[in-house]
């Protein structure tokens, strides 16, 4: 497979405004987004409690086995479970509680290992299977997708208000007819049931079936020469091999497109990469984008790329369920929140000590418990079989919009309670770190970090922090006055220490934790990793570089 087609995805090229004269065609959208915003914001008003949510989905699956193991009574319509019976009876869960059910599905049986003929997980039919968004590990984690009308509706709300929150702040104009998306399309695999599994983003491309290729900015930063080359012919050079990404692009293209390629040429020849985006599509207005979580430290260089042209947030939308949308989308990632929707499922709150690393406990509390300031791992119950499930998300409090919470998006959960950063203080320790390589490196040595791990090594004592990272280009910029480099970085290296967070400051001040360790990688060490996940079934768009090991 070569460099460009690991970086497939979709474009989307949608008509806007077939003709500027239709004020009809405008009138009616601005009804529909007005309407669309008054229906989501009774939505958020209405069901305050979020207890309406959990009883329409306890009524509509009250024929579950998994259920019914926990409240024998859930299919009686005379005696309602309501939100204490529920959380006091079902115990909170993660994926390996379902992991046996979900192989069950996978390969074509909806029954309970005893044959029992209730449902295991939910009483809609299964259409598919999604891999876990934004995994770090090497296996991915399937998540069912059932056909549910009730879960459809639920989250026809949340896509609706999102897109009227985009319209809001950037009204359609009839002299830009359309508008560009770029989706990350992997391939679709079948499980042994016969069950289509792919990534949550490649859905709509499994229902419509368009795909033609197109660069991510780092391979266009590398490769600007072959794509004007391919643009002058009208044609993707001989690396790409793929057929029917290969007859997609001349479809395109329409024939050899000289005057592009000049124009791309002149562009990319000056090697000023700062605000590229609109130099090569000067009308464009935005950039949508997923800018928290550990996307954020991509931000700095997207919004270099980007220079004026404004980064829109994206929506706090998992494979499980949608869980809240970006109202306020033109703030930056430490900025951005996110007002929880009632209506999308059940939602709980399980208290997280930043001080300790880990959850207090298993008392959960729910919306109108959750207090402002406090940090959470979300628990959900969706309409698609997962109940008092962990997301594995640790968001904090930010303030309410009415009555529904206003949520900060910290970072992932930690996989073990012996962990010494954590993933939020790391990114955090990373962005000073790199500030510090920029003021400090002098004389053509600047260094730009691109990627970034962490891990715990327990057999030294006492344990030790080890960091790796990956500079651009480092093969040549750490080679030309290799001695001065490490000087230079080993001076940085006390200020990356110093922002890892008060959590390893004790234990680092108390002798528990050896000095720190850094390692620069190979250029190309992620990508190798990026491969190996791939290998072993990650689709590559869902794929997120662990932060903590």
């Amino acid at each position: 497979m070569s460099e460009w087609d690991h970086h497939i995805v979709n474009v989307d090229i949608v008509k806007v405004d077939e003709h500027a004269g239709e004020n009809g065609s405008r009138k009616r959208r601005q009804q529909e987004a007005e309407s669309c915003e008054d229906y989501l914001q009774l939505s958020i008003e209405k069901h305050l409690d979020n207890a309406d949510t959990l009883r329409s989905i306890l009524q509509h699956q009250r024929g579950v086995h998994y259920l019914q193991g926990y409240l024998p009574d859930v299919g009686d319509h005379h005696h309602p479970i309501d939100a204490a019976t529920f959380r006091r009876s079902v115990p909170l869960s993660c994926y390996d509680d379902y992991a046996d059910y979900i192989n069950q599905l996978a390969d074509g049986h909806n029954y309970s290992v005893d044959h029992d003929p209730r449902h295991i997980l939910s009483v809609d039919p299964l259409d598919c299977f999604f891999y876990s968004s934004g995994t770090s590990t090497m296996k991915p984690k399937l998540i069912p997708y059932f056909d549910s009308a009730l879960s459809k509706a639920a989250s026809q709300i949340a896509h609706q208000g999102s897109a009227a929150v985009l319209r809001r702040s950037f009204p359609p104009r009839p002299e830009v007819c359309k508008r560009l998306v770029f989706i990350y399309a992997d391939s679709i695999t079948t499980t042994k049931g016969g069950f289509k599994v792919m990534a949550a983003s490649s859905f709509p491309l499994h229902r419509r079936n368009s795909n033609v290729p197109s660069p991510s900015l780092w391979v266009l930063e590398s490769k600007w020469e072959q794509l004007c080359d391919d643009l002058e012919k009208g044609s993707p050079c001989a690396e790409i091999k793929d057929v029917q990404m290969r007859d997609s692009v001349v479809e395109v293209l329409g024939g050899p497109q000289p005057d592009m390629s000049i124009r791309f040429r002149s562009i990319f020849e000056t090697k000023d990469w700062s605000g590229i985006l609109h130099k090569l599509w000067s009308n464009v207005r935005y950039i949508k984008c997923v800018t928290t979580g550990s996307m954020k430290q991509y931000y700095s260089k997207l919004k270099y790329y980007a220079g004026e042209v404004p980064l829109v947030g994206g929506d706090y939308f998992s494979s499980e369920c949608c869980v809240a949308i970006n109202l306020d989308i033109k703030q930056p990632p430490d900025q951005t929140r996110f007002v929880m929707l009632p209506t999308a499922a059940y939602f709980e709150f399980l208290p997280f000590d930043s001080a300790e690393n880990n959850v207090v406990g298993e008392e959960t509390v729910d919306v109108c418990g959750a207090e402002i300031g406090k940090m959470y791992e979300v628990v959900v119950t969706t309409y698609r079989g997962f109940y008092r499930y962990r997301l594995g998300d640790i968001v904090r409090v930010a303030g309410f919009y009415n009555s529904s919470p206003l949520l900060e998006f910290v970072m992932r959960a930690p996989k073990t309670s012996y962990e010494i950063v954590t993933e939020g203080d790391l990114m955090a320790a990373m962005e000073t770190f790199q500030l510090v390589l920029r003021n400090t490196m002098s004389m053509g040595m600047a260094i730009e970090i691109m990627e970034f791990t962490s891990s715990t090594d327990f057999g030294s004592s006492p344990k030790r922090l080890k960091i790796f990272i990956e500079p651009k280009d480092c093969d040549t910029s750490l080679q030309y006055k290799l001695q001065e480099s490490i000087v230079l970085l080993g001076e940085c290296c006390y200020s990356l220490e110093e922002g890892l967070g008060s959590m390893y400051k004790v234990q680092r001040n108390k002798g528990d934790i050896s000095p720190l360790s850094v390692s620069i990688l190979k250029c190309g060490s992620f990508d190798r990793l990026l491969k190996l996940a791939t290998e072993n079934g990650t689709p590559a768009s869902q794929y997120k570089s662990p932060k903590v090991i």
